[in-house]
């Protein structure tokens, strides 16, 4: 009977919560997700709608003016003419939107336009970037190629029409792409293997001004590696694979000695212009396609290279006071790992999402707190928020704020809510659908306009911008649609998509490959244009399209078909020691770079388990309001918001008055009647660094996990053992009378017990290593070296039971072996 009581109560409470609005409670039942992923469409539908009334067929519509909006024809070194060349944009970018939405009607019209005017699209005297063409319309095209020709659609009512559409499609969407690849492949044909970052869609390189191909940036460069490989082995033109990839591997191998890439390059030159290095702006999706396209195309060094480079991150930009504390990836420089800025971007907001595909679910959530926090404070994500400020909490609002907000627009980007998609597909914790809510309901109260969504101009302000750039549906709606489509109901969820690898690419088409379709379509493309270039003059074909089509198989028949072979990362430079482990107890260990082969399923934060009855784990992370502490001074919410605040805790995401009280109902009580709702003190111990030896990359150093051990062995699972010292060390400084990491006060009994040896007084301190070379420690693991590495005594002294001292200072989690 006990057993069925929360469900009795739950019961009680449906009638009551099924009459309030969506937006004010927090059931998340099957009805109420429906109807969230309703009001999510009726957002895209006015958006929709909206564009092809006032905008199509230019690139864009102006949500607040209701204009069409398309490239600066009059100044070509306008920057919006980057993304902007009148082609549809809209429409190619959000072909997959409409699968999504299964808005087939819509589909068919803009099919039949595209088709129609396929010879002149992309014929444009338009200076653009290939970084944005690539992502989206190149992305756009081939996915939607794919799902109209790979996709083994049901037999069921719902998809009778996309079968319909896909027997009648003859493939153009293809050809399209490879127009688009054949105008945007001369940017990568360089002496130095770097590509230009722009070109004229109708007159090539040479119509570009010289200052305007000047300088690049590394996603820029690596990025299109997946679309132009995808469109490779589509058509059978190895070109686009084969220079983008020796770009790519060019960057790669180009990196400090510290194992970073610095932003941004010089493509004539062949050198860095910076040495600054983040996950943001201009860095950040060579991350995510390392990761994405050894998904895609199943490639194992694409996989080394991202856990090479993550454990770099970890190493130097990771911020945090302890292993389970908030943490965020500051930019450093690549020479030195010292931190150079005090902000980070809203394009950082994606990185939670590539953590969470990457397995590092426990670093994934430590990471999306951060972002989840600027919503609390600002409903948005600015452009740059500042984690450190002059300012104190005494100064008057206006100045705090000025200082916490570096550039204040919010254009409506979807990174943090591609990450929160991600985060609940791997944990489902409801804590995620409520960020969902508040999103949707921001949107709806604040961002819908006459003519689509307005983001913020100003965040500081309120004033909107009159814009709505493709992303807002074809990323954030998508997000936000498929994050409340926990009943699978969407077909990229239904078993029929589940064995595609289909992931999403940074601009959320979901792409895939298998060799099989691959030779397939490379062969069916190849028969297409030959079939289609031998029309006679007296065919219903217009002559532009005669040529259009003629030049496309000249490309492709003096095409070098042979495929790109597989490129190798190298193996890491570095010998491997001796180390007895049968004298040392240990029965296994593994190398810690190979620690990122297993998968996290169960992040350390959330605790609850699969029995647990109406709970969110966020509610047992006792770290969640750390970040109100430590950033105090640069969490702020702006005047214009809080009158939209009706009582003072509304703008805390987590503590919404209808989703904390059900998410915390049935938590479990102590022996004192208590809920476990308790946050820890905000720590006030420091950290600092420690670099032993020479600047090297973090795959270099020697290191091991201790798996298993014998039951007489000193050392225990999970400790770190290094047989030569060297790199990066966290460290936290624990001094009398503050509070560390783990919520312990560091009292004189605590200092003493680590060291007997001294007199403890007001300056007495113990060190900790919350981090080796990117490997977490902290308190409850211990780092073991051997005494072969520690002969300099000016530096270390080792105590009679293996106690280690670096110039004085005692690190209790630090032994000789």
């Amino acid at each position: 009977m006990l057993y069925a009581l929360p469900c009795i109560v739950w019961a009680l409470l449906l009638p009551s919560l099924s009459a309030l609005r969506f937006d004010e409670h927090a059931a998340f039942t099957p009805a109420h997700l429906r109807e969230l992923k309703a009001q999510t469409k009726l957002l895209f539908q006015h958006s929709w709608d909206s564009y092809m009334a006032f905008g199509f067929p230019a690139d864009e519509v102006r949500p607040i003016s209701c204009e069409p909006y398309g490239p600066d024809y009059v100044d070509q070194l306008n920057m919006r003419n980057d993304a902007l060349a009148n082609v549809l944009l809209t429409v190619i970018d959000n072909l997959d939107l409409l699968f999504v939405m299964e808005e087939w009607g819509e589909l068919r019209k803009v099919l039949k336009y595209l088709h129609e005017n396929q010879a002149t699209l992309f014929e444009q005297d338009t200076i653009v970037q290939v970084f944005e063409a690539l992502i989206r319309w190149l992305g756009g095209l081939l996915l939607a190629h794919l799902l109209l020709t790979d996709v083994p659609w049901p037999d069921r009512p719902e998809y009778a029409e996309v079968r319909q559409i896909c027997e009648e499609y003859d493939g153009f969407l293809l050809i399209l792409a490879y127009d688009l690849g054949i105008r945007l492949i001369p940017a990568y044909q360089t002496e130095t293997n770097l590509p230009f970052p722009r070109v004229n869609l109708a007159k090539g390189l040479e119509a570009v001004p010289s200052k305007m191909n000047d300088e690049t940036c590394t996603s820029g460069v690596t990025t299109p590696y997946v679309e132009f490989s995808l469109l490779s082995k589509l058509t059978g033109d190895s070109q686009f694979e084969q220079l983008t990839s020796l770009s790519f591997w060019k960057i790669w191998h180009s990196r400090s000695g510290l194992g970073l890439l610095s932003m941004t390059i010089n493509p004539v030159k062949s050198e860095w212009i910076d040495s600054i290095t983040g996950v943001g702006a201009l860095v950040d999706s060579f991350y995510e396609y390392a990761v994405k396209g050894s998904i895609i195309f199943g490639d194992d060094s694409l996989w080394l290279i991202f856990t090479k480079a993550y454990m770099a991150l970890l190493s130097h930009l990771a911020q945090s006071n302890g292993i389970h504390d908030p943490t965020l990836f500051g930019n450093v420089n690549t020479g030195s790992g010292e931190l150079v800025s005090t902000w980070i971007d809203s394009l950082g907001a994606f990185w939670a999402g590539v953590q969470v595909l990457a397995g590092r679910l426990t670093d994934a959530i430590l990471s999306h707190l951060i972002y989840m926090k600027m919503w609390d404070y600002f409903d948005a994500v600015p452009e740059r928020w500042s984690f450190l400020s002059a300012s104190s909490k005494y100064d008057p609002l206006e100045e705090r704020i000025d200082n916490a907000i570096n550039l204040e627009w919010y254009p409506l980007r979807p990174e943090f809510i591609e990450s929160t998609y991600y985060l609940f597909r791997a944990t489902k914790d409801p804590m995620y659908l409520q960020i969902g809510l508040r999103i949707l309901s921001v949107f709806e109260s604040r961002f819908m306009t006459n003519c689509g969504l307005a983001g913020y101009q100003n965040v500081k302000t309120g004033e909107l911008q009159n814009r709505m750039e493709t992303f807002v549906m074809g990323e954030l709606l998508k997000y936000l649609y498929l994050l409340f489509d926990e009943a699978d109901e969407v077909f990229l969820h239904q078993p029929f998509m589940s064995r595609k690898n289909w992931v999403f690419s940074t601009e959320a088409h979901p792409l895939w490959y298998t060799s099989q379709y691959g030779s397939k379509s490379a062969q069916h493309f190849r028969d297409t244009l030959h079939k289609l270039q031998k029309h006679d003059k007296a065919s219903k074909v217009s002559p532009y399209k005669r040529s259009f089509i003629k030049t496309l198989w000249l490309k492709l028949a003096s095409a070098d078909r042979r495929m790109v072979d597989k490129l190798v990362e190298p193996p890491s430079d570095r010998n491997a020691t001796e180390v007895n482990w049968e004298r040392l107890g240990v029965k296994a260990f593994q190398p810690a770079l190979s620690s990122f082969d297993q998968c996290e399923v169960r992040p350390r934060q959330l605790k609850t388990h699969e029995h647990s009855f109406m709970q969110s784990g966020y509610y047992t992370w006792k770290s969640l309001f750390q970040p109100e502490a430590k950033f105090q001074n640069t969490l702020v919410r702006p005047p214009h918001l809080q009158r939209h605040s009706k009582l003072s805790p509304n703008h805390y995401i987590e503590l919404t008055p209808a989703f904390y009280h059900t998410y915390t109902a049935f938590a479990p009580k102590s022996k004192g009647d208590k809920l476990y709702l308790q946050c820890a003190r905000a720590p006030t111990t420091k950290e600092t660094d420690c670099v032993f030896g020479d600047p090297a990359k973090p795959e270099t150093h020697e290191m091991y996990i201790v798996k298993l051990t014998e039951k007489s062995s000193k050392m225990s699972p999970n400790d770190v053992v290094m047989p030569w010292l060297s790199g990066r060390f966290k460290l936290e400084v624990l001094r009398l009378g503050e509070l560390d990491s783990t919520n312990t006060l560091i009292t004189k009994d605590y200092i003493r017990k680590a060291r007997p040896d001294t007199w403890v007084s007001r300056k007495s301190e113990v060190l900790r290593i919350i981090r080796a070379n990117g490997v977490n420690v902290g308190r409850y693991r211990t780092v073991w070296t051997s005494r072969k590495a520690l002969l300099n005594t000016d530096m270390f002294k080792i105590s009679k039971d293996g106690r280690i001292y670096v110039q004085g200072s005692y690190i209790e989690n630090f032994r000789v072996y």
